[in-house]
């Protein structure tokens, strides 16, 4: 399970770098002539906040996988050689961090560029954003309510 989750994580970071990556580039021709106004700088600051952040992550996700596997699995992995399964909590736990991940990396930036750019807090990123790190955080619980539904009414 842990060189697939390195995989997944590899694969978002790889996402949330190309995809801020291929949306600024035709912004960017946007920009260069006006560079010299007044009211640029704050715009750059939040066309940092937006791309910059997203892009880092993404970076940081490609080189930080395998500890952030070792992190969400443990040292020795979760995969059950003898029988040749992966426990779907295990799946639950590695897809909610992934997902909180990308929630929190996607909205962080959106929350500055509102806050910079506007004086007003943008309350709908500040709620995917905290739902993001309880989701990223809050593994353990997501898997226990999951276990939960999935026996639901059964005797185990």
């Amino acid at each position: 399970m842990k060189p697939f989750s390195i995989l997944l994580i590899r694969l978002l970071g790889l996402y949330l770098f190309l995809k801020t990556l291929f949306a600024v580039v035709p912004a960017l021709a946007l920009l260069g002539p006006n560079a010299a106004e007044p009211g640029v700088g704050k715009l750059l600051l939040i066309y940092v906040a937006t791309v910059g952040v997203p892009m880092a992550g993404g970076v940081l996700l490609w080189c930080f996988a395998g500890r952030l596997a070792d992190r969400l699995h443990g040292a020795g992995g979760v995969y059950d050689a003898a029988s040749g399964r992966i426990a779907d909590e295990d799946l639950v736990r590695a897809g909610t961090f992934l997902i909180g991940v990308y929630l929190v990396v996607r909205h962080v930036g959106m929350l500055v560029a509102a806050y910079t750019g506007a004086g007003a807090v943008a309350y709908d990123a500040l709620v995917v954003m905290l739902a993001g790190l309880g989701m990223m955080l809050g593994g353990r619980y997501l898997v226990a309510l999951y276990c939960r539904i999935k026996y639901l009414g059964v005797d185990r």
